[in-house]
């Protein structure tokens, strides 16, 4: 009785001589592949008249439709703002803290090399950020109460409203940045966002000094300060767009390559814009009707 030797198989049970013979081990539509260049030029060109659109259309000023663009997510009370060259930012003070806090955080990973990392920060680390959530959360039911007319535990002031949005921000990057990486990339970065109190310590002067130019009000701060702060807000929620559409279309961890991921993001990016204005839209028809300026 003759036998044939075992067939030798690899890690997804293929012969290894497939393998061999060249054919990526692979399971099907899991191979990634680069977008073609008709439509990264077209993603880029979109992207470049939408910034035209925005800095040159007539019938209003950049901060205009930058105060439309947030205000769907952003009550813009004139007492809660901050004016520098007397202009009101498009956020309130709360909300400027935290995506412009949102929005350092992510340069600060990115001049540390960690912007790719896919790690939740380590724990230690994990409860300081989340107790920097809790006192805005505090700070921002005290003001609630005091708005209607309840029992407060303090007077509220925009200071405060401000350095405890910039907590919030880190906190926000620190946390959706690593769960985003996780679901986008093929081969996680292992590191932590922050995965050490020195490395988030790194981040005290950066919000130290953004706290200090939002403070002072000072005129040349207005144009960046608005980028900033709308330019967090876009690129929060366009993760948040990012993680459903990968765990909805069933690709999640797939992409080798920034190109692979230009389109998928640039969707998350459009749907984030659009679920803006709708909110604008859907805040200023709730406002018409109960006969408040809108």
């Amino acid at each position: 009785m003759s036998t044939q030797p075992p067939v030798v198989t690899d890690e997804l049970g293929l012969p290894a001589a497939t393998a061999l013979a060249g054919t990526p081990p692979t399971e099907t539509g899991l191979i990634p592949t680069d977008p073609p260049n008709w439509l990264m030029l077209g993603l880029v060109a979109a992207y470049t008249l939408a910034l035209a659109a925005l800095v040159f259309a007539p019938g209003g000023t950049l901060l205009d439709r930058l105060r439309t663009l947030d205000s769907g997510i952003c009550a813009q009370l004139p007492t809660h703002s901050f004016y520098p060259a007397s202009q009101q930012l498009p956020l309130c003070a709360r909300n400027t803290g935290v995506y412009v806090g949102f929005t350092v955080t992510a340069l600060m990973l990115l001049a540390a090399g960690r912007l790719r990392a896919a790690r939740l920060p380590a724990t230690p680390v994990a409860i300081v950020l989340g107790l920097a959530i809790a006192v805005m959360g505090v700070d921002g039911f005290n003001s609630l109460f005091l708005d209607l007319h309840l029992p407060h535990l303090y007077q509220p002031h925009n200071l405060l409203r401000l350095a405890t949005g910039l907590g919030t921000g880190t906190a926000m990057a620190a946390f959706l940045i690593p769960v985003a990486n996780g679901l986008v990339w093929r081969a996680d970065d292992t590191r932590a966002s922050f995965g050490s109190f020195g490395q988030l310590g790194a981040m005290v002067p950066v919000l130290a000094l953004v706290f200090l130019g939002v403070a002072s009000q000072v005129p040349w701060l207005l144009y960046p300060l608005s980028l900033a702060g709308s330019a967090g807000l876009v690129t929060a929620l366009s993760l948040v767009n990012l993680v459903i559409i990968l765990g909805v279309s069933g690709r999640i961890a797939r992409h080798e390559t920034a190109r692979q991921v230009f389109p998928v993001l640039s969707c998350a990016v459009a749907l984030a814009i659009i679920e803006m204005l709708a909110l604008a839209l859907l805040k200023a028809a709730a406002l018409r009707a109960l006969g408040a300026p809108a």
